[in-house]
């Protein structure tokens, strides 16, 4: 109880809203996605592009309200949950980012606060794509894997869920920088797909540093920076999949893919449910993905730049569907100084079916 009230009392001092649980009951496994188009500050809750957006249990009905410039409450009506996690990836044509402050239950559902910056970290009305995961175990032993993890700013794990059994480990190193480990068996390889999100209500951008594994499980460095890409401690989420949609569902969804954006696209982290070949054209800063066979409304994308220093990528378009593929057009990386630079990211495409 005395470690709970003293994570309690961090994220109070950090400026994180989120719900924490009182006991380390099982709770239901639940989802949702959805995609904001919503740019101005809105009063009232709007529904979200129905096209893009669905949970578990209550279909394409997230809605968003905005009190002012780059701020954003997200509201998933249907979804319940106390010990998962929240993802969030800019969209829009300038750098820019966005970072959730915190999340809660209330009577009318689950609310995600979403912040979003121009670079330099200025508060921005951008677009953005947002997903809720929670999941339960114990999970039977199977190829695909569901990671993931909520650390404080001080590297202390607030709650995590691996459908390998053991707990996930995490330990700051350094001002921003963060390292976890995720005790695997029979995954010593480069497979798998890594999202990263920032939590907090200070200006702050995470990343993936760098990457490995070995019999004991995969490893990640976890990067965060401030509003003038210098390193910065601040909270967290992490999740790892491995042959498994973004939201870890175990199926539905069975129409998903993720890739690692690196040159030679390494096959054994370039996955794709139906056995197809995911491709990504290369330019200066610039990336065109593509998922075939696996595109069908509605359906989401996260991304997460991976690499040393503060670069970092998002989304400049809402991505479509084209001859039964999702199509990313395009993941965008910038570097310190918001010039479009070459960086390689973790892209993340599940439909809802």
């Amino acid at each position: 109880m005395r470690l709970r009230s003293v994570l309690t009392s961090i994220m109070t001092l950090l400026g994180i809203t989120v719900s924490v649980p009182q006991a380390n009951a099982a709770v239901s496994d639940d989802w949702a996605f959805a995609f904001n188009n919503h740019l101005a500050p809105i009063a009232g809750f709007t529904l979200m592009d129905p096209t893009h957006q669905w949970s578990k249990f209550g279909g394409a009905s997230g809605q968003v309200r905005s009190p002012g410039t780059g701020r954003y409450e997200v509201l998933f009506p249907k979804t319940s949950g106390k010990r998962g996690i929240v993802h969030v990836t800019a969209a829009g044509p300038q750098p820019s980012w966005c970072q959730v402050p915190g999340w809660k239950m209330a009577n009318d559902g689950l609310h995600v606060f979403v912040d979003c910056y121009k670079h330099g970290g200025t508060p921005a009305n951008n677009q953005f794509s947002v997903l809720f995961t929670e999941s339960s175990g114990p999970v039977p032993p199977s190829a695909d894997l569901h990671s993931y993890v909520f650390s404080d700013a001080l590297g202390n794990v607030i709650h995590d869920f691996s459908s390998a059994g053991p707990s996930i480990v995490v330990g700051q190193s350094s001002t921003g920088v963060y390292k976890v480990h995720i005790p695997l068996s029979g995954a010593n390889d480069h497979g798998g797909n890594y999202q990263v999100t920032a939590v907090g209500s200070k200006p702050a951008r995470c990343k993936i540093q760098s990457r490995d594994w070995s019999p004991n499980g995969q490893f990640a460095v976890v990067a965060c920076f401030d509003g003038s890409s210098k390193p910065f401690d601040t909270a967290w989420t992490l999740s790892y999949n491995r042959q498994r949609p973004v939201v870890g569902e175990y199926g539905p969804p069975r129409l998903f893919g993720h890739v690692w954006v690196t040159l030679g696209l390494p096959p054994l982290a370039n996955f794709n449910s139906v056995g197809a070949t995911n491709t990504v054209s290369f330019g200066a800063g610039q990336y065109l993905v593509t998922f075939p066979k696996v595109g069908m409304k509605e359906d989401h994308v996260q991304v997460t730049a991976i690499g040393k220093g503060p670069d970092y990528c998002g989304l400049s378009n809402l991505w479509f569907t084209f001859d039964n593929g999702g199509v990313v057009r395009n993941v965008e990386c910038y570097d310190a100084t918001g010039v479009l630079a070459k960086n390689d990211s973790f892209v993340a495409y599940t439909s809802r079916f």
